[in-house]
């Protein structure tokens, strides 16, 4: 981290800020190996000491990388123009960036905003997080300190999860002290950590037989990013029936204040499914089988459907059939930008899923893109070599480890620690 810390422009510096970022996951691999070798060995006074460690080194990273300006994505920008908008009293779903009607509001950072004349595709709450943290100190660096607190909050989610599961605690390093979290929310901040603690909230509620609120909470993770949507229709089945429409009301509640919008609030919705496509996993294989785009959504969307239906007939444990859901929908994605796949790495974490571990390890070469290509992303091309680094060796992990030792899982150990 050091050497990243050191280049600061990690986007006027792609080459070594990939190379750097590899060589960090490595290093973090070979701490979390030799923290599982001598764990069992330790008391419960040195595991407590550890633990504490982990936490204070993981917070202690997330400070220091505050410094360093948000160059891989520019999402940022748009997370500040969003609560811009709000905090001039305008609905932020109403109008683009570059609409005439908010031209007064302008800086010298809007020309940043990607994509200005799409609206935005954030949700209701992630606005609601925009225009409170544009309220407190309208910088960029006041952004990356919300994503950061939302980081941190998810690792002290998932210690508790950790506990509740009776999982080993220096689990919680495999998250915690991982590099790319460190960089994607700390240093780019990006809000996605939110939803990460939102969903990990729900489901450590729901392991403590906190039905109410883990319902209301999991509308909340939904009302921060869409993706959390994967685990309702698995967990709202074990739960009584009125628990769907305090779910559904708890997130159509969230819209309410925006609905002036209008159907304009579907327009980023169809830009997104119409034409983004980057470093795709299982959707590359599709798309390369059939040739065509329109049929390997078709078939990424029967893949998606008919998991979530065999899942909903066989009636698992609910959090660990939506992990696999998860990751399911992740690798049927068109667009699997790095920070996606820290979606899972908690719970990967929590079910020492070496494979998706190694996944979020490599995926710091996707952005080799930012190494062969400069000028308007638009007429960018991809690189085809990084989805083999990234995903080749993942995936044999995965296969392995499955058939080793069965698909691996969070939820409840039937073990307690040695």
């Amino acid at each position: 981290m050091l050497g990243l810390w050191a280049l600061g422009d990690l986007r006027a510096n792609a080459r070594d800020a990939v190379l750097l970022m590899l060589l960090a996951g490595i290093s973090h691999a070979l701490c979390c190996w030799s923290m599982a070798r001598v764990w069992p060995d330790w008391g419960p006074s040195k595991r407590r000491v550890a633990t504490a460690t982990i936490l204070l080194a993981a917070i202690v990273l997330r400070l220091l990388s505050l410094g360093m300006p948000p160059s891989l994505s520019d999402d940022i920008y748009r997370y500040r123009w969003d609560g811009r908008v709000q905090a001039a009293g305008h609905n932020p779903y109403a109008e683009p960036p570059d609409s005439p009607a908010l031209e007064s509001l302008r800086d010298d950072q809007w020309s940043r905003i990607n994509y200005p004349r799409i609206r935005t595709i954030y949700p209701p709450l992630a606005q609601v997080l925009f225009g409170v943290t544009y309220d407190l100190g309208n910088s960029l660096r006041m952004f990356q300190a919300a994503a950061a607190l939302g980081d941190v909050l998810a690792i002290v989610m998932l210690l508790g999860c950790l506990r509740a599961w009776r999982r080993p605690r220096w689990q919680l390093a495999i998250y915690a002290l991982h590099p790319l979290p460190v960089i994607e929310f700390a240093a780019s901040g990006h809000f996605d950590a939110w939803a990460i603690a939102a969903v990990l909230a729900a489901l450590l509620a729901h392991a403590r037989g906190r039905a109410v609120v883990s319902t209301l909470l999991l509308g909340c993770g939904v009302l921060l990013k869409t993706w959390p949507l994967v685990f309702a229709p698995l967990i709202l089945r074990r739960r009584r029936r009125w628990h769907l429409p305090l779910f559904a009301g708890c997130v159509l509640l969230g819209y309410v204040p925006f609905l002036d919008a209008g159907v304009a609030m579907l327009q980023p919705w169809l830009e997104y499914a119409g034409r983004w496509r980057f470093n795709d996993g299982i959707f590359f294989a599709l798309h390369a089988a059939s040739g065509s785009l329109a049929a390997a959504k078709a078939l990424a969307g029967g893949l998606g459907l008919g998991l979530l239906l065999w899942l909903w007939r066989r009636n698992d444990d609910p959090v660990r059939a939506g992990y696999w859901l998860l990751l399911t929908f992740t690798l049927l994605m068109p667009t699997i930008h790095p920070w996606y796949l820290l979606w899972a790495l908690p719970l990967a974490a929590a079910a020492l899923d070496i494979g998706w571990v190694t996944l979020c390890t490599l995926a710091p070469t996707a952005y080799w893109i930012l190494v062969v290509n400069t000028g308007d992303s638009n007429l960018w091309v991809e690189p085809w070599w990084p989805r083999l680094v990234e995903y080749l060796p993942a995936m044999a992990i995965w296969a392995w480890q499955a058939r080793t030792r069965g698909p691996p899982a969070p939820g409840e150990s039937t073990r307690q620690e040695r």
